[in-house]
């Protein structure tokens, strides 16, 4: 069950930068849409479940993750302007491995061998599959660190509210997607990015987004972090460019090398095999 879950994230967070390509928008405006349209989504899933979601009482998790979540976007797409987006995208992925470090200073959760071996193969997979051999720290690049960092504390507060606190999925995600949609709407106006003024087909665009890499993406992870780590859960994101890649060939026509899709599998591979080892071991708590 979980490897098919992963399997279905893993699509719909590929999907992201593809849809934001062919919507033409500003980044920005990608992530306020994305984020505000998942709103409206999330409630029609409620009510078609007899659980429609609330927003009352926003807690302090909530006000946690949803800055997170905000200053992840944020600091994410500006570091695409000061460094190669291979650098970014290699920088910004690792938040499975700062959230298997805060599970172990926070919950005392140490990882299995498995999975700190495949965190560290996925790890130097992607740095192969993107073809960095010396890695320049700037400006951009600690961004990008910053803003993986960011991921790990959203989805670390999405572990908490959900296993701890046994928060329902769409209580936590509107709630947390509330308060990112306020923030990064603060963050896009002091930029003095146009958040109104577009045509149907972007608007088109930004419903996919919150459909497919918002919903049946962070929603669905959300879901799932109830019964598992958010370094487990979280480690699909390293599969992630592949993903792009794929979507990118058959979509935008772009052409993909054969060691990228022999990297690529790796990598899928390793996370296979990390989660399903994973998997194994809560079934048998």
């Amino acid at each position: 069950m979980l490897p098919l879950s992963l399997l279905v994230i893993w699509m719909a967070i590929s999907s992201a930068s593809i849809l934001v390509v062919l919507s033409k928008a500003p980044a920005e405006a990608c992530a306020f849409w994305r984020l505000f349209l998942s709103l409206p989504l999330l409630y029609v899933v409620g009510l078609l479940s007899g659980k429609p979601p609330s927003i009352k009482e926003v807690k302090f998790h909530h006000l946690i993750s949803g800055l997170s979540l905000s200053f992840h976007f944020a600091l994410w797409m500006h570091s695409l302007v000061l460094i190669p987006i291979y650098v970014s995208t290699l920088l910004v992925t690792l938040y499975p491995l700062y959230s298997l470090i805060m599970e172990f200073l926070l919950f005392n959760r140490k990882p299995s061998l498995v999975q700190a071996i495949g965190m560290i193969t996925c790890t130097i997979l992607l740095s192969l599959y993107l073809g960095i051999n010396e890695l320049m720290f700037s400006a951009g690049a600690i961004e990008a660190l910053i803003a993986g960092l960011f991921a790990a504390v959203y989805f670390m507060a999405g572990h908490y509210a959900r296993s701890r606190l046994k928060e329902a999925t769409l209580d936590y995600a509107i709630k947390s997607y509330l308060v990112a949609t306020l923030f990064t709407m603060i963050i896009a106006i002091l930029k003095g990015i146009d958040l109104i003024y577009y045509d149907t087909a972007k608007y088109a665009y930004f419903v996919l987004m919150a459909a497919i890499p918002m919903l049946l993406g962070h929603t669905l992870m959300n879901f799932l972090l109830e019964k598992y780590s958010a370094s487990i859960i979280t480690s699909v994101s390293y599969g992630e460019p592949f993903g792009a890649g794929l979507l990118a060939y058959f979509i935008l026509g772009q052409e993909i090398a054969l060691n990228h899709i022999l990297f690529g599998l790796a990598i899928m591979i390793t996370i296979f095999i990390t989660v399903s080892s994973s998997n194994m071991n809560r079934l048998s708590d």
